[in-house]
This record gives structure tokens, sequence and C-alpha cells, in this order.
């Protein structure tokens, strides 16, 4: 950019490293005797001489930034050697117990040599019941008697607040709905 007294800084630059001829020579001394600025401005160049001198305009001959960076960060982010095997052998460890375990839930039997695990999705028996229970109703307190009566809900509440109540045999379904209907906590005892 060409300042107001008609010196470059290319001017400047070729004057503080000697390459000026001695008549811009001179006309930059005359200038800088007169304006502080200009003054202030060469010596901040003057200071910055060494690194001027040895600019160039070809390509940067140092290692990159980027390259540097990449040694640096594989240097530091190894894993300590023993950290890593105790990860792995945790992991083995851990999978082999949850797969022990969901196997012995898959395959353990219940009563009648029948699985004691079932999916939510599990088709529900053929032994149920439709109860809607009353809207005043402690949660603990219906629990209690969902249990008392064998019962397990399939699914529920539907659209008329009614839960689908499944049982493990037609005996003990006709046993609940004794029970279910005369519980003041039940409002409706339908069947299946």
């Amino acid at each position: 950019m060409d300042r107001p007294d008609g010196l470059s800084e290319e001017m400047l630059l070729a004057h503080l490293r000697g390459e000026a001829g001695p008549e811009d020579a001179a006309r930059i001394e005359a200038a800088a005797a007169d304006d502080p600025a200009l003054r202030a401005e060469l010596a901040l160049m003057g200071g910055l001489k060494g690194a001027l001198a040895t600019a160039s305009d070809g390509p940067d001959t140092r290692e990159f930034g980027w390259r540097r960076l990449e040694k640096e960060l594989s240097r530091t982010s190894r894993p300590a050697p023993g950290r890593t095997h105790l990860w792995r052998i945790a992991a083995v460890f851990l999978g082999a117990l949850v797969l022990g375990q969901g196997t012995y839930i898959a395959l353990t039997q219940g009563p009648n040599n029948a699985p004691v695990f079932r999916t939510v999705s599990e088709h529900a028996a053929d032994f149920g019941l439709g109860v809607g229970f009353v809207d005043s109703a402690p949660m603990g307190d219906v629990q209690t008697l969902l249990r008392e009566s064998g019962a397990r809900i399939v699914d529920g509440p539907g659209a008329l607040g009614l839960y689908r109540l499944a049982f493990e045999s037609a005996e003990a379904r006709d046993a609940a709905r004794a029970m279910l209907a005369a519980s003041p906590l039940v409002d409706l005892v339908a069947e299946e």
C-alpha cells in the first residue's frame, strides 16, 4: 500500500536491507527525520530485519505443521501397553457373562416343562379377561390383587381403559374372575 509521502513498503524494505538506490535512501532518511510515525515504522521493520532478510517467495522447506501435529498426536495418544490388554480381557469376560445369562433365562424350564421366560409381544394365553380398575385404585393394591389372583397384565390399558389379563389355565381364570368381580378396586370384568 502506498503512503501519502509516495514511499511504498517495498521501498522501505529495500532501504532496510541496503538494496535501495542512493536517491531513494536519501528521500527515506529525509522523510523519517520529519515524520515520527515513519521513524516508528522503520524501527519496527528494523527489528524484524533478520526475519525479513531470510524470507523467500519459494516453498517452505521446514516440516509442515500438520506432519508435526500428526507425529505429536501419535506419540502421545498411544495407550499404555498393559491397559489395552486388561480392557480386552474385561470385554471378553463380560460378553461371556451376558451370553451365559441369556442362555440360562431362555432355556430354564418352569412347571410342566413350559419356559419361564416370555416376551411382551408373545401371544396372550387363551385364558384371558379384560379388566377395568377404578380411577382411585392405589397401584400397590392393584398389584397385590393381581398377584393374589395369579393374573399377569399382557396389554393395556386400551382405549376404553381395560387391561388384558392372562392366566395359566381356565381354572385359574375362573377363580380369578370371581375374586376380581368382588374387589372394590375393579370397575369391570369382561370375558375375552
